[in-house]
Parts: structure tokens; C-alpha cells; sequence
């Protein structure tokens, strides 16, 4: 090509100016939007129903946060005091033990209440197990970009300057160049890489500045490698396409992470509210053994009744407090550890309301549930591809066995620079070659150790996917036999819940026929068959999700809330009691 000298200095500054512009500048912003972009497109293929993570990227970390002056420490400090530097005060007084467990069961008035639906909406969006596994789908979209970018067009520019000095007869002769290479690569579909580089080169003699001359030289290459046997085909796409499936499973893991978490946070919130009512239920009975003990206090000093039943009704009032007591603790415990899970801060008073998700009992058989798990369980669909990623495997290995057969080409187009700065091209002056290299298979002894350990890979892998397989029909006919054992437990819980009532009753209208232990015996057996009925609610209301879990039936909405199915009619917020029983009055037990 013959034209105008183009003078060097220009195109190299262009060309170092477009290669800033392009890394600086709004970069991050377009990660992001290739990521979130990506995110969507990865949940939108897996249903209607699914959602992509939240793209709450790190900007910047706060310098109150963490101990910036620490960082470099080669011995961090420790807080670890002698005994003598630590204050020990004893406190034996009896009553400000009660008055702090007194206040302890108090309720502050900034308190929130929270229903099961409200506990799913704030640990959707607040507890940091649901943000590890949203950064768990965002770690795997972000390794499919960069992937992605190593098959695209990858632009790279190398700038260096170098001192030369040559010396002779105790004389140094001293010039400076100046080289700057701008290269383009790209990966090709099937194997092999395609590059073309321009290298700038600038020279100059220090010690003949003035009248010497400066030597230039612009050079174009292109270079063509492509593998026509061993690393062609498929197998030079392994990792991009691995990359891309990895996006498709960590999506499908995301959404089953969805619901189980909806089941966890429901189980443990429906748990909450069981040792909540049994508090209050034990706070009733305490009330009515105190009514006994009093009754029997006062036939002993009238001598109608022996000594020794006033004091086992006293025994008896005594322990059921000291169980009182108890049982507020582990369930401040209870709450307080929920409130870490679901990302609320632990000082923050919360009111547990009774409720429940109120879903109604399904019409289905075992050979239904089992049907809708093999088709519909997310895992259980991942791990069957994961056999095809295996005999992909297996494929790769027996190409590394084939002989090596690369096809190199490359031509050089050559431009000389003038006085006037500049260079010019001719392609009649251009330098070009092309090979092919052969090269037998000789040494393959890790290959073929590596074939063999992918045949054993895929093996495992048709294994344990007929081992999953076969624990998801059993998880999910057993998901499907709980639900009819939880129901038919609560029948019964509720039949002798009326009998323990019935019991007390005639007890009650009847005093003079019963002694201290008959009173006692049929309030204890009252407050177990409360508890008992009330675990046989949760059971069903829980064996309904397990169920829905295990066949892949289960659907959370965009807040983490449950999404009914066709035909699903819920009760929402439905009250998690049992009707016109003894109980304290909502809101946190007294």
C-alpha cells in the first residue's frame, strides 16, 4: 500500500488514548450491567416464578468498620485480663433476682409485632445467610463474564522505553527508543487463536541529536493458530460451556435455596409461637395451682384435710414456677437467636403474633408427589446434567489422546519510516509463512490416566445421581405420609384436649370428691394436651411445606413470602391457637 507518509506519533497516541478510554472510565458500571443483565436472563429461564439476586454491589468500605490501624500488625493485640484485673459482685438477695426476671418479661414500647409473613418479608431482605447465597448465583455470573470476555476480542498495549548505550574506546554511544505494541487477540469457536499486533518503534542517537537522524519502524502482524486434531473441536469450548451450565445450576440452587428457606424461617417461627402459648399456658396453670394450694391451705387449718396435701399442693406450685421461669429463658434464647438468623438487630423488641401460613390440607397420592419431584425438583434436574458435564468429560480425555496436528500461518506487511517522520506500506513487501506441525502420540500415559479417572467420574456421578434420585422419591413419600400422620396425631391431640378439660370440670363441680393430687394431676394433664395440640397444629402446617418442598411444588414470591398455587386457597395470618383456652394476653408472655 503506497499513499502519504503517516507520521508515527499520531496513530501511537490514538491508539494509547482509545485503550485508556476504554478501561477507565464507566467499567464497573458496565460489569454491573452485564452481570445484572445476565442474572435476569439466567432466573427468567428458569420460570416465571423465580428471581434474580439483589445487585447490591461493594462501593467502598466503611473506615469506622473495621480497625484500619490494624491491618499490618504483625501481633495483633489481645483482650485477655488476669484474674486480679477482673471485678466479680456477688449478688444473694433473692428479691432483685425476681424483680430482674420480672423485668426481663417485660415489653418495651418501641416492641414490633411480627407475623409469619412478616418474619419471611424481613429475613428476605435482611438475614445474611439469604445474601450469602444471593453472592453465591453472583460470584458464579461474574466468573461466566470473564469467561466470556477471554472469547471475545481482548485488546492489550505494551508501552516501553529503553536505554541502549554501546561502549567503545572508553566512549559510550547512547540512544533511547521508545516501542509501543498494540495487539488484538481472539479466541476461535473451535479451537486456535487469531492475533493482530502493531508494533511502533522509535529510536533515537543522544550523542547526535542535533544532526544525526531518528529511525522509525511501524510494523502489522497477524498470526493464525488452529489445532486440527488434539484441542479441536468441542473440547476447546470446554470452559466457556462449563461456565455457562455453572449459571444455569447456581440459579436452580438459588431458587431451592428460596424455599427451603421459606420452610426453615416458617418451622422456626411456628416454634416460637408453640413455646410462646406454652408459656402462657403454664403461666395459667401456675394460677390455678396457686388457687389449689390455697384451697388445700386452708382445709388443713380448718382439719378437714391431712397436713401433708397442702404442702404436696405447695411442692407442687413451687415447681411448676421454677419450670415458669425456665421456660422464659429458653424462649428470650429462642427469640433472640431467630432475630441473628433473620438479620434483626438483637436489641430490637419484637412481638411474636400467633399465626401460621394457613395452608389447607392437598388431595394427593404417593405416586403424584413422587411424579411431580422427578420432574420438578431443581436439584435433582442439576444433578442430571451434571452426568451429561461427565461424559463431556470423558469425551475431552479421549481428544487428548489423539496426535498433535496445529495449523500456524502469519504475514508481516512491513513500513519503513523517511525524514519526514512518517512510514510507509507495500504489500508487495510483505512477509508471510504457514506450517503444519505434526506430532505423535507417543507419551500418553497421564492422558490416559486422566481418561480413566474421568470413566470412573461419570460412573460416580450415574450413581450418585440414582442415589439422590431414589432419596427424593423416599423424602417426598414420606413428606406425603406426615402429612396424614400430623393429621390424624391432631385428631386425637384435639380429643383429649376435651377430655382433659372434662376432667378439671368435674373436678371443679365437685371439689369435696377430689384430693390435692386428683386437682394437680388433671391441671398437669390440662396444660400437656394444650402443648400437645397446639405441636400437632405446627406438625401439619409444616408437613403441608415439607411436602410441597420435596415434590417442587413449593413457589416464594418476589418477598420471600409463600405464592399459592392454582387452587390454593390460604387463610392468611390465621390464628395459631386453640380457641377459648386459658392464655394470656397477646403479644410477648407475661
Amino acid at each position: 500500500m503506497n499513499g502519504n507518509p503517516l507520521p508515527l506519533w499520531r496513530p501511537t497516541v490514538l491508539l494509547l488514548a482509545a485503550a485508556w478510554l476504554y478501561g477507565c472510565g464507566s467499567a464497573f458500571e458496565r460489569i454491573d450491567t452485564r452481570t445484572n443483565n445476565l442474572l435476569a436472563a439466567a432466573s427468567e429461564a428458569l420460570g416465571a416464578d423465580t428471581i434474580p439476586p439483589r445487585a447490591a454491589w461493594a462501593v467502598g468500605e466503611d473506615p469506622n468498620a473495621y480497625r484500619a490501624d490494624a491491618l499490618h500488625d504483625y501481633r495483633p493485640p489481645t483482650a485477655n485480663p488476669a484474674a486480679n484485673q477482673l471485678r466479680f459482685t456477688s449478688d444473694g438477695d433473692a428479691e432483685s433476682v425476681v424483680r430482674r426476671l420480672d423485668a426481663y418479661a417485660g415489653i418495651s414500647l418501641d416492641a414490633i409485632e411480627m407475623t409469619v409473613n412478616d418474619a419471611l418479608i424481613y429475613a428476605t431482605e435482611n438475614a445474611r445467610e439469604y445474601r450469602f447465597a444471593e453472592e453465591d448465583y453472583l460470584l458464579e455470573a461474574l466468573r461466566l463474564i470473564s469467561e466470556r470476555h477471554l472469547w471475545g476480542p481482548r485488546l492489550f498495549n505494551d508501552t516501553s522505553v529503553e536505554v541502549i548505550g554501546i561502549g567503545e574506546d572508553d566512549l559510550f554511544n547512547s540512544s533511547v527508543r521508545l516501542v509501543n505494541d498494540l495487539r488484538v487477540t481472539q479466541r476461535l469457536p473451535y479451537g486456535g487463536e487469531i492475533t493482530a499486533s502493531v508494533l511502533a518503534s522509535v529510536t533515537r542517537d543522544l550523542h547526535e541529536a542535533v544532526a544525526g537522524e531518528d529511525t522509525q519502524s511501524l510494523d502489522v502482524l497477524f498470526t493464525l493458530d488452529i489445532p486440527l486434531l488434539r484441542g479441536a473441536g468441542w473440547v476447546a469450548r470446554e470452559s466457556l460451556l462449563q461456565s455457562e451450565r455453572n449459571v444455569v445450576y447456581a440459579a436452580r440452587t438459588f431458587e431451592r435455596f428460596r424455599r427451603q428457606f421459606l420452610v426453615d424461617i416458617t418451622t422456626d417461627f411456628l416454634d416460637l409461637v408453640i413455646s410462646q402459648q406454652a408459656l402462657r399456658n403454664t403461666a395459667a396453670n401456675v394460677t390455678m395451682l396457686e388457687g389449689f394450694e390455697k384451697r388445700e391451705a386452708a382445709l388443713a387449718e380448718a382439719g378437714r384435710t391431712p397436713p401433708f396435701e397442702a404442702a404436696e399442693a405447695a411442692q407442687t406450685t413451687l415447681r411448676r414456677r421454677d419450670q415458669l421461669n425456665d421456660q422464659r429463658e429458653i424462649f428470650r434464647l429462642t427469640v433472640d437467636r431467630f432475630k441473628v438468623r433473620i438479620g434483626m438487630p438483637e436489641d430490637q423488641p419484637v412481638i411474636i403474633v400467633a399465626s401460621s401460613p394457613g395452608l389447607p390440607v392437598p388431595a394427593v397420592s404417593l405416586d403424584d408427589a413422587t411424579r411431580s419431584a422427578m420432574n420438578y425438583r431443581l436439584d435433582l434436574q442439576t444433578r442430571r446434567d451434571v452426568i451429561d458435564d461427565a461424559r463431556r468429560g470423558v469425551n475431552n480425555s479421549r481428544n487428548d489422546l489423539l496426535a498433535d496436528l496445529d495449523l500456524a500461518a502469519s504475514a508481516v506487511p512491513t513500513g519503513v519510516g523517511d525524514d519526514s517522520t512518517g512510514v510507509n506500506f507495500d504489500l508487495r513487501d510483505t512477509t508471510y509463512r504457514a506450517s503444519i506441525v505434526f506430532g505423535l502420540p507417543i507419551d500418553r500415559t497421564i492422558e490416559r490416566s486422566n481418561l480413566r479417572q474421568s470413566q470412573i467420574d461419570l460412573e460416580r456421578s450415574v450413581r450418585d445421581y440414582e442415589r439422590f434420585r431414589d432419596t427424593v422419591a423416599v423424602e417426598v413419600r414420606a413428606a406425603v405420609r406426615n402429612i396424614d400422620r400430623a393429621l390424624f396425631s391432631m385428631s386425637l391431640q384435639e380429643k383429649n384436649l376435651e377430655v382433659s378439660r372434662l376432667r378439671l370440670a368435674s373436678i371443679e363441680a365437685a371439689p369435696d370428691r377430689a384430693d390435692a393430687r386428683d386437682r394437680t394431676t388433671s391441671a398437669t394433664g390440662l396444660l400437656d394436651a394444650q402443648d400437645a395440640y397446639l405441636q400437632a397444629r405446627r406438625d401439619v402446617q409444616v408437613a403441608i411445606l415439607r411436602y410441597l418442598l420435596d415434590s417442587g411444588q413449593l413457589r416464594v414470591d418476589h418477598d420471600g413470602s409463600l405464592r399459592p398455587l392454582l387452587g390454593m386457597a390460604i387463610r392468611e395470618d390465621e390464628p395459631f391457637d386453640y380457641g377459648n383456652l386459658e392464655a394470656a394476653p397477646a403479644g410477648q408472655p407475661q
